[in-house]
């Protein structure tokens, strides 16, 4: 939301103009995956930020983008915000317990975290595959 102060010169109270943010959450988060592929991540973390307000997607991009930079603590954050947000994010299960997987830890956590992503998604024959990847390498990973 972008806020506009003007001063009237007299005896005027200064006025408060809010101006609706013209972009759809859709528009910042093509526009943070736009920054994002170009490595300017600040930009693209201020329009996943922008999304998250009305999407989950936005905090799921974000858990994305701090994982890509091995921030994992806030990786795990957002992709928790984006679980609470929408319950039906299958990717963001995923997500999550692939950063388990890759930080070693919690793999039973991250295996059932991903069996709920296949459920969500049991009628999506390419994101199940994604996910049986995922739960595959955390069972490998689990036998070792």
């Amino acid at each position: 939301m972008l806020i506009i102060t003007t001063f009237i010169i007299s005896c005027s109270i200064p006025q408060i103009v809010l101006i609706k943010d013209p972009l759809t959450a859709e528009e910042h988060l093509q526009l943070g995956l736009s920054y994002e592929k170009r490595g300017l991540f600040t930009e693209a973390e201020r329009h996943y930020k922008e999304a998250s307000k009305s999407d989950a997607r936005g905090f799921l991009l974000l858990g994305n983008l701090y994982l890509n930079q091995g921030k994992y603590k806030e990786a795990e954050e957002y992709y928790k915000k984006a679980i609470n947000k929408d319950e039906k994010l299958a990717d963001a299960y995923n997500n999550l317990g692939w950063l388990y997987y890759l930080e070693n830890r919690n793999l039973d956590k991250a295996e059932k975290l991903v069996e709920k992503a296949i459920e969500i998604e049991k009628n999506n024959p390419e994101k199940i595959k994604i996910y049986e990847d995922t739960i595959e390498k955390i069972k490998n990973k689990k036998r070792r």
